[in-house]
Order: C-alpha cells, then sequence, then structure tokens
C-alpha cells in the first residue's frame, strides 16, 4: 500500500469517529440547555441554530484561510480535533459560568421575550461557538488534505461526507442508548473529549510529515452564485423534511428518548447511505449537477407515499387470551397483551428495533435522496482539486444556513399555515423545482430534456395526488395509528353505546392539538399523548385533584399565592379559583395548546383565562421554577405529560425538586400527579423515593379510580380538621359532584371530611424506606431509560399496570395519619376510614379490612375444618391481590396442610384466579411454588387444578418467550 493509500485510509478512520462525537455533544448541549433555559421549542432552536452557526462559520473561514505550504491539512485537522477535545473536558464547568452569568441577568431580560430570546442566543451561541467552529473546519481541510487529482473530486467528497455522518449516526445511538445513561452528561462530555484528544494526538502523529498536497499560492476559487443558490435551498428542503417527518411520528404515540434519537439517527444514516452510494456514481464519471436534479425530483415520488409504510412494521399489542375446557377463547384475566411482531427481546424491540424499523420504513429512501445532494453540488461546483477546500467550504456554509432556515420555515411558518398535509406538498414541490432547476442549468440536449421530463412527470403526479386527493395526512394518523386506535378500547365501558369521534385539530409551531369526543367525555390530546379527560357526566376526576393541595393545606388559613405547571383543560387549576386565593401563575410550554384548551373548556375550568387572579405565562415549568423568588409559593401543583415522554424526566428529577423546595413558603405544599397507569413499578419506587429525598413529608393519596397524587411539605403538615370540614362546604360546589361517591361500594360522599381522610395511601414512614429505589437526577436522565421493568410498559394496559405499581409501594395503616390532624383522629374515625379506603380501592380488589378481620379470627379459630380452609384460602386471594404472590403461597400450602383433599370444583375459581394473576411478572415464582405443592402433596385435587391454570395461560408465555432471541426474564 502507497504512503497516500495509506494515509487516506487512516484519515477516513479518524473522520468517521470525529463524526461520532460530534453529534455526541450536540445531544449532550440540547438536553443540558434545556435544563437551564427550559424545554421550549424557542430554547431548543437557538441550541440548533447556534450549532449549525458555528459550523457554517467554521467551514467558510478554514476554506479560504489557515492554508500553508509546509503543513499538511491533514495535521491542521489534527490540532482542530486537539481543540475540540479540551473544550469538551471544561464544558462541565464551561457550562455553570453560563448557568451563572444567565441567571445573574435573567432579570433584565425577563420583561421581554425579545431580550430573553436575544439573552439566550447570545449565551448558547457564545458556548457552542469555539467547538462548532473547529467541528466546521474539519471537512474542508481533510478534503484538501486526501484529495490531490481533480477526477477524484466527487468521488472522494462524497465517500469522506459519507463516512463522518456515518460515524454520527453510531454517535447518537451510543450516547443515547449507552452514555448518558451510563456516564450522564458531564461524564459523556469528558470521554469524549479524550476521545478527541486521541483523534487530534493521533492525526499528528501519523501526518506530521505528510506534505501538502496543493500549492497555497494559487488562487482561491469561489463557487458561482447557482450553486450557493441550490446549497442553500437544499438544506432549507432537507431539514423541512426532517420536521414534517419528526411531527408525523410524533402523532403515533408518546415520543421518548428513544423515538427522538432514532429519528435522528434514521435520518443520518439515510444521508450517509444517499453520500456513500453517490461515490461510484462519480467514480464513472456521471454528471454530479444531474444526479443532484435527480435525486431531488425524486423525493416526493418516494416521501409523500412513504408515510403509509409505517403500517408494514406492526409491533403493537393485542389482548392476550387462551383456549377454555370447551374450546371457547377467553382473555386472560389481568389483561396481558402480545406484541405482533417479536425479534430480540421485549425491552430491545420496544426501545430499539421497532423505532428504527418503523421510522426506518417511512425516512430513508427519500432521505437518501437528499443525502446525495451536497457532495453532488460540491463535486459539480469545483473545477479542480486544489480549490475543493474553498468551495466546499464556501457551499457547506450556504447549507447549514439554509439549514437553520429550513428549521424556522417547517416549525413555525408551514406546518402551523399549511398543516402537516399541505406542508409535506409544498415540500413536494420545492424538491420538484429545485431538481428541475438544476437539470435544465446543466448543459441539456434534447435526449436530456426527454430524460427530465421522464423523472419529472412521476413526481408532479405524485404531488398532485397526495395534494389532492389523498386523505388528510394528520387525522389519517392520527385515527389509524395514533391514540384513536385505544380511545374506543381504553373505555370499553362506553365504545359500545357511545364510541369517541375526532374533533378539531390545530396543528401549531410546537405539537398538534386535538380532541376526541363523546356523549360523556372529551379528551384533549397533543401529539401522540392524552392531557386532559374532561367529565360531561359522573365525577370530573381532573377538576377534583384540584381541590387536594387546598384542601390538605396545612393550619386553619387558605393559600394566597399558587402555582399550576403543565395547563391541560385547566380543571384542575381553576379548581382553585373557588378559594380565596390572591393570585395564580399558570405556566405551560405551549401557547398553542393553551389557547386550543381554553377554547374548547371554559365551561369546565371556570373561565381561568377571563379571571383577574390569574396570570398564563408560555414557559418551561422547570424554567419558571428555577426563576421564581425564593419561599414565594403556597401551592405548586404540577400535572406533566407522562415521565417516559422526551424531556419530561426534568420535571421528576432531584434537582427540580430542590427549586420547588426553594420556591415553596414553609408551610407550602408541592402536588404532583403519580400516573400508576403509565409507569412501571420500579419507576414508581423511583418517582416517590426522589420526592422523598427532598420532602420526607411525602403522602401518596388516590383522588379518582385509577388516579394518585402526592402531596409534599418543607416540613410536618397539621392538618386542621374544622378548616378542612369547611373547605369540603367549597369543594362540594364543584360541578357534577354534589353527592358524589368515589365508587359504587364506597359509603361517604366525597365532599366531607371523611370521604378526604380515606383517599390517603401512604405516608412519610413508609416511604422514607424504600430500599434498592432509584434516585433520579439531571445528569443521568434515568427516568427516560427506564428502572430495569420498561417492558412492562407494553405488556400490561390499564388498571391492571396500575396494581403492579401500586403493590410495589409500601402501604400505610390509617393509624399512622392520625397525629397529622388536630384533634387527632380517633379510633372511630381510623376503622371508618380503613374500610372506606378499601371500598374506594374497588378498582384494585382490596377486601375490606372487617372482612379481612373475620377471616383471621376464623383462621385462628377452632371451627370446622372446612371453615377454616375456606377463611385461610380467602385470606390467600387477598395477598394475591395485593400481588404478595409469596404470602399467598404460603397460605395455600397452609391450607392444603389442614385440608389436602378439599373438592376442586367448590374452590377451583379461587385458586385459578392465583395462579394467573399477573402470571408474566410471577411465572418463575409460580412455577417453583407449583413444584413445591406437587412434591408435598401429590395428588391433590387442588393442585391438579393450579398446575392445569399454570399450563393454560403458562405456556402462553412459554411460547412468547421462545419467540424471542433474549427473553427479558
Amino acid at each position: 500500500m502507497s504512503r497516500r493509500a495509506r494515509d487516506f485510509a487512516l484519515a477516513c478512520g479518524l473522520f468517521l469517529c470525529s463524526g461520532a462525537l460530534g453529534l455526541g455533544y450536540e445531544l449532550v448541549w440540547i438536553r443540558k440547555a434545556a435544563l437551564v433555559v427550559g424545554a421550549s421549542q424557542l430554547a431548543m432552536s437557538t441550541v440548533l441554530t447556534s450549532f449549525f452557526l458555528g459550523l457554517g462559520f467554521g467551514s467558510a473561514f478554514v476554506g479560504r484561510r489557515l492554508r500553508s505550504g509546509k503543513r499538511s491539512p491533514l495535521a491542521t485537522y489534527g490540532l482542530f480535533e486537539l481543540g475540540i477535545g479540551v473544550w469538551a473536558l471544561a464544558f462541565p464547568e464551561l457550562f455553570e459560568l453560563l448557568e451563572t452569568v444567565y441567571g445573574a441577568t435573567y432579570p433584565y431580560a425577563a420583561g421581554s421575550q425579545t431580550a430573553l430570546f436575544a439573552l439566550r442566543f447570545v449565551l448558547l451561541f457564545a458556548l457552542c461557538l469555539p467547538p462548532t467552529f473547529l467541528m466546521g473546519g474539519t471537512l474542508p481541510l481533510v478534503l484538501d488534505g486526501l484529495v490531490g487529482e481533480d477526477r477524484a473530486v466527487g468521488s472522494r467528497t462524497s465517500l469522506l461526507y459519507g463516512l463522518n455522518i456515518l460515524g454520527a449516526v453510531a454517535g447518537v445511538l451510543v450516547t443515547c442508548y449507552f452514555a448518558i445513561p451510563t456516564l450522564g452528561m458531564n461524564g459523556t462530555s469528558r470521554v469524549g473529549g479524550l476521545g478527541n484528544l486521541l483523534l487530534g494526538s493521533l492525526a499528528l502523529l501519523l501526518f506530521r510529515r505528510s506534505a501538502p498536497l496543493h500549492d497555497p499560492s494559487q488562487p482561491l476559487e469561489r463557487p458561482r452564485s447557482a450553486f450557493v443558490a441550490l446549497a442553500f435551498f437544499t438544506g432549507t428542503i432537507a431539514i423541512a423534511w426532517q420536521i414534517a417527518q419528526a411531527r408525523f411520528f410524533s402523532l403515533l404515540d408518546v415520543t421518548t428518548i428513544y423515538t427522538t434519537a432514532m429519528l435522528l439517527a434514521v435520518y443520518l444514516l439515510a444521508l450517509s447511505a444517499g453520500s456513500l452510494l453517490l461515490a461510484p456514481w462519480l467514480e464513472r464519471r456521471a454528471a454530479p449537477l444531474r444526479l443532484f436534479a435527480a435525486a431531488q425530483m425524486l423525493v416526493p415520488l418516494v416521501g409523500l407515499f412513504s408515510f403509509h409504510a409505517c403500517r408494514l412494521v406492526d409491533f403493537s399489542s393485542a389482548l392476550g387470551a387462551v383456549r377454555a375446557q370447551d374450546g371457547s377463547i377467553v382473555p386472560l384475566d389481568t389483561m396481558q397483551v402480545h406484541p405482533a411482531s417479536a425479534l430480540i427481546s421485549e425491552t430491545v424491540d420496544f426501545v430499539f428495533c421497532a423505532p428504527f424499523l418503523q421510522i426506518g420504513a417511512v425516512v430513508f429512501l427519500p432521505v437518501l435522496f437528499l443525502g446525495v445532494c451536497l457532495p453532488a453540488l460540491i463535486a459539480a461546483a469545483t473545477t479542480r482539486s486544489s480549490s475543493l477546500r474553498s468551495v466546499s467550504g464556501s457551499l457547506v456554509f450556504w447549507n447549514t444556513l439554509g439549514s437553520s432556515a429550513g428549521a424556522f420555515l417547517g416549525g413555525y411558518f408551514l406546518i402551523p399555515t399549511l398543516g402537516l398535509h399541505g406542508t409535506l406538498t409544498a415540500l413536494g414541490v420545492a424538491s420538484l423545482t429545485l431538481g428541475a432547476a438544476a437539470w435544465w442549468a446543466a448543459p441539456v440536449s434534447r435526449r436530456m430534456r426527454v430524460a427530465g421530463a421522464s423523472l419529472l412527470a412521476p413526481g408532479l403526479a405524485a404531488v398532485v395526488g397526495f395534494g389532492a386527493w389523498s386523505p388528510d395526512l394528520t387525522r389519517y394518523a392520527i385515527e389509524r395509528y395514533g391514540v384513536g386506535r385505544h380511545v374506543d378500547e381504553s373505555s370499553w365501558q362506553i365504545r359500545v353505546q357511545q364510541p369517541f369521534r375526532l374533533g378539531e385539530i390545530e396543528e401549531g409551531p410546537i405539537e398538534t392539538c386535538y380532541i376526541f369526543e363523546n356523549e360523556r367525555e372529551i379528551r384533549l390530546a397533543s401529539g401522540g399523548v392524552f392531557f386532559a379527560t374532561v367529565a360531561k357526566v359522573g365525577v370530573p376526576g381532573q377538576a377534583l385533584q384540584g381541590h387536594l393541595p387546598v384542601l390538605f393545606h396545612p393550619g386553619a388559613g387558605t393559600p394566597r399565592r399558587c402555582l399550576g405547571i403543565c395547563m391541560g383543560s385547566g380543571q384542575s387549576f381553576g379548581a382553585m379559583l373557588m378559594y380565596p386565593i390572591e393570585h395564580l401563575d399558570v405556566v405551560d410550554i405551549s401557547p398553542g395548546l393553551v389557547a386550543f384548551s381554553l377554547r374548547h373548556f371554559d365551561a369546565y375550568n371556570h373561565d381561568l383565562a377571563r379571571d383577574e387572579r390569574v396570570s398564563i405565562h408560555f414557559d418551561d415549568g422547570r424554567h419558571f421554577v428555577q426563576r421564581a423568588p425564593e419561599s414565594h409559593y403556597d401551592v405548586i401543583a404540577m400535572e406533566p405529560p407522562p415521565p417516559r415522554a422526551d424531556g419530561v424526566f426534568a420535571l421528576y428529577s432531584l434537582d427540580f425538586y430542590r427549586e420547588v423546595r426553594r420556591a415553596l413558603t414553609e408551610d407550602g405544599v408541592f402536588m404532583q400527579w403519580l400516573p400508576l397507569y403509565r409507569v412501571t413499578p420500579r419507576d414508581a419506587r423511583g418517582i416517590v423515593n426522589t420526592l422523598a429525598r427532598v420532602f420526607p413529608e411525602t403522602f401518596v393519596v388516590k383522588h379518582a379510580e385509577q388516579d394518585f397524587m402526592i402531596l409534599s411539605y418543607k416540613r410536618r403538615p397539621v392538618f386542621d380538621v374544622a378548616a378542612m370540614r369547611l373547605r369540603c362546604q367549597t369543594f362540594g360546589r364543584e360541578r357534577l359532584l354534589a353527592s358524589a361517591r368515589w365508587g359504587p361500594q364506597c359509603t361517604f360522599e366525597i365532599a366531607s371530611f371523611e370521604g378526604l381522610l380515606s383517599i390517603l395511601q401512604i405516608g412519610p414512614r413508609a416511604l422514607s424506606d424504600l430500599d434498592g429505589a432509584d434516585v433520579y437526577r439531571d445528569d443521568t436522565q434515568r427516568l427516560c431509560y427506564g428502572s430495569g421493568d420498561r417492558w412492562l410498559l407494553h405488556r400490561y394496559h390499564g388498571k391492571h399496570l396500575s396494581r403492579l405499581s401500586l403493590a410495589a409501594l409500601p402501604e400505610s395503616p390509617m393509624a399512622e395519619f392520625a397525629e397529622y390532624f388536630r384533634p387527632p383522629l380517633d379510633a372511630t374515625q381510623i376503622a371508618a376510614a380503613e374500610v372506606e379506603r378499601a371500598a374506594s380501592l374497588y378498582f384494585f380488589s382490596r377486601a375490606d379490612p372487617r372482612l379481612l378481620r373475620l377471616l383471621e379470627e376464623r383462621r385462628a379459630g377452632s371451627g370446622p375444618p372446612l371453615e377454616r380452609f375456606e377463611a385461610i384460602l380467602g385470606l390467600a386471594l387477598a395477598h394475591d391481590d395485593r400481588l404478595d404472590k409469596e404470602r399467598a403461597f404460603d397460605l395455600i400450602e397452609e391450607a392444603l396442610a389442614l385440608d389436602r383433599g378439599s373438592s376442586a370444583a367448590q374452590h377451583a375459581q379461587v385458586v385459578r384466579r392465583i395462579v394467573r394473576n399477573h402470571l408474566a411478572v410471577h411465572w418463575e415464582a409460580t412455577r417453583e411454588r407449583l413444584e413445591r405443592l406437587d412434591s408435598r402433596f401429590r395428588g391433590a385435587p387442588l393442585v391438579r387444578v393450579m398446575r392445569s391454570a399454570f399450563e393454560e395461560a403458562g405456556g402462553i408465555e412459554v411460547e412468547r418467550r421462545g419467540r424471542y432471541l433474549f427473553p427479558d426474564h
């Protein structure tokens, strides 16, 4: 191998690794910036704009400067990598400095959105400029150091550009899936810095004696204005396509950290593939400008209808069932679900395979053609290899400027104005126009005109067909692929008589808002998440939770200053207005969602927008709390999206809770939603454990059928019973609430002190000892990735996931709460509350404590053996309903020892239910206990029944595990 060939191979390897580190930094910067300036769309756009501008300036500057007749550009490239590494090592300290400066200057800019944007932009741009400037300069340097022959300009450019982007794909995936959850954001930056130092040192070592390929005295070539325009609009169109594709996927499901990273990774992979596939074409001397034009004209042909390709990848779930003895199909008792596809494991499929295949089916082909464009333009604009550095630097600069413009144009103008469907149609027209202009800009023969028309015609037909006759993509995606698929299933009691219908849709700069409605309720959704449910009849659950922080406010008075974060329908925060509070700040990140909500739900949120005591702020909730005065609010209430949604982790971290504590008054109360039907057991434990680390006086209360809230205090609260009874009179005036009850088995009305007392579930003493529970911090974002049992989110639905998560939390006896009240609760009140609480948990199959005491008495008594046997079996069922499987099987063993010959037919239903209840979670433990029962009570009728139930339902579990290469458990 010649020295030049060796240098080329080594430089390609270094450049690939450089791309990986660069995108890793971008992810870290975006997430770190969100913790300071907020996770708003404007803040993220600020970071990305700073990133693009830095790259562009670096590319343009290096393209025309730093030329040397003695040192190879590859050695200069090594110096650039060293500079990036030094900056990355210092990033954590530099970011702390930015936080300090931002905090000091924020009060001067807070009164003006323009001034605040300028402040954020200047600070973030100053932080990002040094490394991005150096990153932007690496491509011109590498091209100048490796391309010395005119005929190799096109092929080498596309190859190196593609390799750098391919490295970026690896950087995105490694950073998202491994680096941040393992090392944290600061650790990822420091390890990346060491990587850049290594790359820079290797480049200097390998290329320190290499001579430059080009004479620096040769005049620099500037690309023609036509190529500059094509580069700019190529960047604009490419990023606008990415914005539109991201909006489409946001409609399908909750946008998690994995789907965000995978969308970027697949996009980059397709760009890389396009560039790498271009290299051999240019090697054969194909006309690069015509390849650019053909690629642009093919984009709408494959891109507009690729959105329907996501149906080809089906990882959705179906309700599991078993075949009964009579041959009929019976659903599993606990609504265990089965995925339609199975590849590696449930977790890997859920977080990697499903998003990769689904996003790839939609994104890959159109973006592959977009990936051809920039390297083809550079090849077409460069007449000699000595000018490649300056031409590539200039075109990359204009391309990055176009990318910045495309991000703004797509998100802030096209989608809000034309909608997603109209935006895609417009982008199709833009791609065809750009491609046709480039085709006819090249020397065109008659044969080439015919060829151009043959490429243009099908693309034009695709645009017309999509724009004029294809159903609206937003509505179609919501109904066929998004939450519309599940809306009736999640309310099966209503489905037969009153199915939901999709109503108004509003597509804004940040998200798409829409409502589902039937005769009983209205649901507000944004993207793939339901934000609010408004009851037209029945108990208004979300309105109830707004009363809780006032009802459980310590002392005799009522709160004065309140803060509500994440508005939803406004019911919860509007409920606070029924009390004599002085002021309520409502903070939401999305102006569009707030306007949409206020337009639809005025009748349900006490005219929130018209109350003089209310101020609505459009900001990130975390950012607003960070900038709030110390000890300012008596109540801070928060109802964020599900914790696994991308960016929401910042509202569940130890760092954020400390800021909440700082902003609360000494007797203040912090309320947060605990969505047990949307989190796994380990996640639930982690959330309450993290909160209890900051607020030792923390309570979990149940305020609706499946909904729980967390109430936290800075110091031990004392609840004034007389004041609570008085507040209940206000509470009872809530719409639809008079004489309402928690559930059909309850005996107390909600709007009473006794009813409120019964909703207390878990107290500070129980939460003080959560061994093994996670503590969530900003730096590692652990809640984004799950605590190890994320597979349960796609195994169980609704209440059956709630039961698992509730069972993972400790339970407090009602007597533990007695001393928190003045006067303290007496024995009669405690006993009544225990009964009422059990009744309110009917959804979770909790037994009445009076029944449990009766069963315990019979178990310990001297009555007939059958009576004792049935009492023990009843206790086993009660423990199993709490998912205490170990205790349930101990009691079954005790019952069989008492009477192993009991009739199987008489008690079969009980033991079958115990075996099958959440069997997927307890499969191994159940199998081991059944083997133990078999060996000890061989031939016992009930053991045979239990074995049969296990084989019926357990066989499904065996079959499921057999479908995966590596089962999770």
